[in-house]
């Protein structure tokens, strides 16, 4: 699940139902992805040398790829009052942050958010505009987790340091400038299933991670972004996504091949939050697309979550891929998206 909306050549490629169906925005978009695919492939031939084996080279190539990519919007959006890169030491590992703040003020409430990529590719820069947008919108500081990928870490690894990223914010958020009593978590697409993940460990299995039991009283809000929730098949599923989107069934199935240890991983309510107790969490904003093979996963969340009582704002932009939340640049869905879900999250904290 690379989530790179990035075709090879052009739009003709897509199903016609699918391309008729996207917004004129949403073509324009691929339109121009179209035009940087080749400066974006040779970035990921760049990032390969000799002294690499294949699938190290294969890594190097791919999150180079994307990181070009995503670049061009990247570009632009607000401008924060500060930013400061720190790291923080958690779960076996050093993980660095990203905290972006609108204002001066000393303390601000914090909206941790976790980015896509499949678990595989993607880092702090890759997500930079979206965080800032975030920010701006909402008057909160934004902490970027830049979480260890797979398959160099594997399931439990990134889970286990979002939460702790959490918990050190809740517990002593104010040397960093955040009031960690007030917390919201968000992401997109992988960072979703992170998102929603995260707050479960930190409400059911905290001790069992060495951290505080009382970080889950700390979140007020969840915000997710177009995830994979626990679905294996779907309508969405057989109707959407392909190897022009990065959104093919290869790319779904790398996440048993690539994040998880078994397949047994699957099944865990970590993972399969459909099958998770639901109840008791804080409010949540789900964003989908419509054109979407996880759109399902999003609308099915929605259902459990009110079936489970938990306070849910639900958002399906109907005529945009999956990862449109990067494309403000030329996309207003982006735009409104972002808008509604910082408002979302500043209401709550």
């Amino acid at each position: 699940m690379t989530e790179a909306a990035e075709p090879a050549t052009d739009s003709t490629e897509i199903p016609a139902f699918i391309l008729s169906a996207m917004t004129d925005q949403m073509r324009a978009v691929l339109d121009l992805q179209a035009t940087r695919a080749e400066e974006c492939a040779q970035a990921g031939r760049r990032a390969i040398s000799a002294d690499m084996d294949a699938d190290t080279a294969r890594l190097a190539a791919m999150r180079a790829e994307y990181r070009a990519e995503r670049s061009f919007w990247n570009e632009g959006g607000p401008l924060m009052a500060h930013t400061v890169d720190e790291v923080i030491d958690t779960a076996g590992a050093q993980v660095p942050i990203r905290i972006h703040r609108p204002t001066a003020e000393a303390i601000l409430p914090g909206i941790v958010f976790l980015h896509g990529g499949g678990f595989i590719v993607g880092d702090l820069d890759t997500h930079d505009r979206i965080m800032r947008v975030i920010a701006a919108e909402s008057g909160a500081a934004v902490i970027g987790v830049d979480y260890s990928l797979s398959p160099e870490s594997k399931f439990p690894q990134a889970l286990h340091e979002v939460a702790g990223v959490i918990d050190r914010l809740a517990r002593s958020g104010e040397a960093l400038g955040i009031d960690g009593s007030t917390l919201a978590i968000g992401g997109d697409s992988a960072g979703a299933m992170l998102t929603l993940g995260a707050a479960l460990l930190l409400r059911d299995g905290p001790a069992g991670i060495g951290l505080d039991p009382r970080t889950f009283s700390c979140l007020r809000a969840l915000l997710l972004f177009y995830g994979g929730h626990g679905l294996v098949d779907s309508a969405s599923r057989r109707l959407y996504g392909g190897g022009w989107d990065g959104m093919s069934r290869e790319d779904l199935d790398s996440i048993t091949t690539e994040h998880f240890s078994s397949s047994a991983d699957a099944s865990s309510p970590y993972v399969d939050h459909l099958e998770a107790d639901l109840a008791g969490l804080p409010p949540v904003f789900i964003a989908a697309a419509g054109l979407d093979p996880l759109r399902d996963d999003s609308e099915a969340l929605h259902v459990r979550l009110e079936e489970a009582g938990t306070p849910v704002d639900y958002h399906l932009y109907p005529a945009v891929l999956h990862s449109f939340l990067h494309f403000g640049r030329m996309l207003d869905d982006a735009g409104d998206v972002l808008t509604r879900s910082a408002g979302f999250a500043a209401a709550h904290l």
